[in-house]
Formats: structure tokens, C-alpha cells, sequence
């Protein structure tokens, strides 16, 4: 079975054939209603990407840290696609896998023990903040001097 939000693309002739080829049976969630009818969207979507934020937080850090011990202006450098999918990958093997299995008994797509509520941890806003500004990655106020705005953008377009 596989579970897809309504997006068109998911439901062409092209897809509905080769799901029966492959035996797989597409189930439509209604539009606005993935939040409780996806396993993913239900049980494991947000620690998922809590755990790749963290990531991307710690590689920043990282380059922030680099850039202020050599003296140089921070630039943020470009990912590669393999450092994304692995990424995903650690990301995907930290899911625990009472996690997964509790989002499929959550919408009622498995039989089973009663369901047991976990608890995501996200990526706390404070402590990003806090080891930002320990890092002197980021400074306590912006210089109004050194900001810009929308009309500054505007008017050099032109």
C-alpha cells in the first residue's frame, strides 16, 4: 500500500498502471487531511527533520567556527548531494523503529498493541541562539547601518 497526499502527479495513468504491475495499492489522502491520515506526517516527519536541522545546524557551526579561527569572512558553503542523502540517511537510521510502526497503527493501518505516544524532540530556537551567539557567529543587535530593506532591493533593480 501506498499512502499519497492528491497531488496530481501522483494519480496519472502512467503511475496507476505500474502501481498495479508492482501489486502496490495507492490509497488518496483528502486534501488537508495528511496530517492524521499519513504514518510519516503523523509519527515521524518532525523528529525526521528536527534531526537533519540539527545536522545542519552543527555543519554550520562547524563553518562558522572555521571561518572566525582563520581570520576570514564567513561564506556559507554549498552541500553536495551526497552529503544530503547522507543526511537523510543518518537521519533516517536514528528513526526508532516503534516510531514508524507507531504512525501506521495511529491512522489505523495495522493491527496491533494500543498505541504509545512518543515524544518528538525538536531543535530548541534558544540553544541555537545561545551557541550562535557564544560562537560570536552572530552579534546581540544589527547595526541599522548594515541592514538593508525591501526598497534598498527594489531600487538597485533597477
Amino acid at each position: 500500500m501506498l499512502i499519497w497526499d492528491d497531488f496530481s502527479a501522483h494519480f496519472t495513468n502512467e503511475v496507476t498502471a505500474y502501481a498495479v504491475e508492482l501489486n502496490v495499492v495507492l490509497e488518496r489522502v483528502p486534501p488537508n487531511y495528511t496530517w492524521i491520515c499519513q504514518p510519516a506526517d503523523v509519527a515521524w516527519n518532525r523528529s525526521l527533520k528536527a534531526r537533519l536541522r540539527q545536522i545542519w545546524l552543527d555543519m554550520i557551526r562547524h563553518q562558522l567556527v572555521r571561518s572566525k579561527q582563520h581570520g576570514a569572512v564567513f561564506k556559507l558553503a554549498p552541500l553536495s548531494r551526497e552529503t544530503i542523502v547522507s543526511w537523510v540517511a543518518i537521519a533516517w537510521a536514528d528513526t526508532e523503529t516503534s516510531t514508524i510502526l507507531n504512525g501506521f497503527k495511529k491512522c489505523r493501518l495495522m493491527d496491533g498493541v494500543p498505541v504509545s505516544e512518543d515524544i518528538c524532540e525538536g531543535v530548541d530556537e534558544n540553544d541555537v541562539l545561545a551557541a550562535l551567539m557564544e560562537t560570536c557567529a552572530i552579534e546581540e543587535s544589527i547595526d541599522p547601518m548594515m541592514d538593508f530593506s525591501t526598497t534598498d532591493v527594489a531600487a538597485n533593480r533597477k
